[in-house]
């Protein structure tokens, strides 16, 4: 089938023209959506329950030192990063407020954990052996999380193990323990009954450690489901990602506390061509026209995160409109029907995340079309998309 292009020269170059961006396929991130977002989130906490703000994986795809400021201003008073690099990234852009890393460290690593103040996870007395030596040799102190299993079976010491670590700890010269934390496995869903024995364990471990003179910890096991439906987790510090960034964990969830997505994910169309009925679309032929048919191409793909599973099943929204995907995802681009978006000219904004016009397409709508969930769309977004930040 020969395809009949038609490309409006003049107004595309003006349209790019516009566009100050590198790259006709960024990110636009609301910072002050994200303010917005900590406020509430602090408020309902009360002034007595610190709010450390998860900033691992680059701030959830968002941009890990622009969020940092921006909670910071708005009522946190700690980060957490997953893996040390993440925590240099932050101390070297100067930001210089507690940053814990939430996961265990390999051994070999305490030197940098130790030059960056960082506060590291122990789950075993060799680390935090390790950790006190270093210390000694830079002349600090260095200050930790312990981590306790209660029913993630992931990372962490069982509560039955807690006070004989804590004891040898103690008799090291360079190591303090600041805080004590644990992971709840299921707190998204209707059913509190896994959590709520969860937080039990949490809460007996902790008074066991009161005979060891350390009641003035700092306690964590709140996570952003249980942030929205389980105050009696709160302790004196929760820990809050995905809620931050204006999402809930599941619809199961009350919306007890009000925040708005704080990422949008846009384009621009590239390419435009007329096709007849029956026409192959992509790699394989995946899709064929079943009548004539406008086709844009978008200039971003899955290396940018963008997933593939959405293949003949996501849509994009131009000038208010949706437009269905039409193919296979490529890696680099991918292509939509436009032919009910008789008004789409090459340069014209496409929003593949986001509201345009009164419509919208969530995270929630991506991770239902592709089989996964709202974590894993937003963090996944890759670093060659530049951010644009609103603020």
């Amino acid at each position: 089938m020969v395809c009949k292009l038609k490309i409006d020269t003049k107004h595309s170059v003006e349209r790019f023209k516009e566009n100050r961006l590198h790259r006709p396929a960024y990110l636009e991130i609301d910072l002050k959506r994200l303010a917005q977002n900590t406020k509430n989130i602090k408020g309902a906490l009360g002034t007595n329950v610190g709010l450390l703000s998860v900033v691992k994986a680059d701030a959830y795809g968002h941009g890990a030192y622009e969020v940092s400021r921006v909670v910071l201003e708005n009522g946190a008073d700690s980060l957490g990063v997953a893996i040390l690099e993440e925590g240099i990234e932050l101390r070297e852009r100067g930001i210089d407020a507690p940053v814990v890393i939430l996961y265990p460290e390999f051994y070999g690593r305490e030197e940098k954990i130790l030059e960056y103040y960082l506060r590291p996870t122990v789950t075993d007395f060799d680390f935090a052996r390790m950790i006190s030596e270093e210390a000694k040799k830079q002349g600090k102190v260095a200050e930790v999380y312990l981590k306790i299993d209660t029913g993630m079976g992931r990372y962490g010491i069982s509560p039955e193990e807690l006070l004989a670590l804590v004891k040898k700890i103690d008799h090291l010269e360079n190591v303090k323990i600041k805080g004590i934390f644990s992971q709840l496995s299921e707190a998204e869903g209707g059913d509190k009954e896994n959590a709520t024995e969860q937080i039990g364990k949490f809460q007996k471990a902790l008074v066991k450690l009161k005979f060891l003179n350390h009641d003035g910890l700092i306690r964590s096991i709140a996570n952003s489901a249980a942030v929205l439906d389980l105050p009696e987790s709160y302790f004196n510090q929760v820990r809050v990602g995905l809620l931050l960034y204006g999402l809930y964990p599941s619809k199961e969830l009350s919306n007890s506390i009000k925040v708005k997505p704080v990422m949008s994910l846009k384009s621009r169309v590239l390419f435009l061509k007329e096709v007849g009925k029956g026409s192959p679309i992509g790699y394989g032929g995946a899709y064929v026209t079943k009548r004539k048919t406008k086709v844009a191409t978008i200039p971003l793909g899955y290396a940018d995160g963008y997933p593939r599973l959405l293949s003949n099943k996501g849509e994009v929204l131009i000038h208010g409109k949706k437009a269905p995907i039409i193919g296979r995802i490529c890696m680099d681009a991918f292509m939509v029907d436009v032919t009910d978006v008789p008004e789409v000219r090459i340069g014209d904004v496409v929003t593949l995340l986001g509201e345009d016009k009164g419509k919208e397409i969530t995270a929630d709508d991506l991770a239902f079309w592709s089989s996964s969930i709202n974590y894993e769309i937003i963090s996944r977004m890759g670093r060659r998309l530049p951010k644009v930040y609103l603020r």
